[in-house]
């Protein structure tokens, strides 16, 4: 074989090996991503469970706040 079709070979040869270092590694980052999110998928699916039990503490705490504004506005109106 001439030397230049060896080099090419080569080169050729290298080029796959580093392709394929490049392509192992984003697979392996994607494989971790996946991990990832599949983790805080799980956390987000427990979320509303966690939540509901707020919900009628919220319902008071808006009501509250309500009369304190009726009331704020109440005395602003006399204050006129």
């Amino acid at each position: 074989m001439e030397p230049v079709v060896v080099v090419t070979l080569i080169g050729a040869g290298l080029a796959v090996v580093v392709i394929a270092f490049y392509l192992i590694a984003i697979a392996r980052a994607l494989r971790r991503v996946s991990s990832e999110l599949n983790l805080v998928l799980s956390s987000v699916a427990r979320l509303p469970a966690r939540v509901a039990p707020a919900e009628g503490v919220l319902d008071s705490i808006n009501t509250d706040l309500a009369e304190t504004q009726d009331a704020l506005e109440g005395l602003l109106a006399k204050k006129r």
